[in-house]
């Protein structure tokens, strides 16, 4: 896994410490803000344990039923990788994964919910909640093209020596290729905002979430595929609210 527990625990801590503990009461203040708001919309961007940089980029409506309990619902573009994946640099300079045949690409939407757990003041701190969503998932195994002797065809790791790969082509190419695979997801997770106000909106969400999908995706031909994956995960999201 790319991202460890440990790595979590020091990055939310660094951000608690550097936003609250300014603040009396160790940071956390459990006075509601006078500022308040029904409708909130934020987008966002995650990084997985099972994915790259990037892994996801989300959008997420709320409602709020009163000053600490709010419903939203919202939909997810995420990435998955195998966990055996490995970039080989070819000696054009470009890179592709060894023995990767199709990409797992899931589109979920979700609805959810969430609690506050602490209210931050009006002037500094950090509001943290906790929230649970859960859905159907879209899969798309969609075919990973390669640069192969000058053409472009789907890597088969059985037809294709990888002394003859220039590199990927980018997966726009499989993308009307791909097979759908229907499945389900949970997440849970906490937020910790801080700088939000009435009308802006700016945290860190750190969870987990767990997929599953009516059959196995074959991304590695050669290696023990699943059809049941889960990652922790660390997004930074913004919006307003109003």
């Amino acid at each position: 896994m790319q991202i460890s527990a440990k790595v979590f625990i020091v990055v939310l801590l660094s951000f608690i410490c550097n936003t609250g503990f300014s603040q009396s009461n160790f940071g956390f203040d459990t006075r509601l803000e006078d500022e308040e708001y029904e409708i909130e919309n934020v987008f966002g961007a995650s990084h997985a344990s099972n994915s790259g940089l990037i892994s996801s980029l989300f959008w997420r409506h709320s409602n709020s039923f009163d000053k600490k309990n709010l419903a939203h619902y919202g939909v997810e573009l995420a990435n998955t990788r195998h966990p055996r994946e490995s970039r080989q640099t070819t000696i054009t300079g470009n890179s592709f994964v060894i023995g990767k045949s199709n990409y797992l690409i899931s589109i979920r939407p979700y609805y959810g919910r969430e609690k506050v757990l602490f209210q931050k003041s009006q002037q500094q701190g950090v509001r943290i909640s906790a929230m649970a969503s859960a859905g159907p998932t879209l899969g798309l195994e969609t075919p990973y093209y390669v640069n192969y002797r000058g053409r472009k065809e789907q890597y088969d790791p059985s037809m294709h020596s990888v002394n003859n790969i220039n590199g990927t082509t980018g997966i726009l190419k499989g993308l009307f290729q791909s097979k759908f695979v229907p499945g389900l997801h949970f997440k849970t997770s906490m937020t910790f905002e801080t700088n939000s106000t009435k009308n802006r909106v700016f945290g860190i969400q750190a969870g987990f979430v767990v997929e599953a999908f009516t059959r196995k995706i074959n991304i590695l031909p050669e290696a023990e595929n699943k059809n049941v994956y889960s990652a922790a995960f660390i997004a930074v999201y913004f919006g307003k609210r109003r």
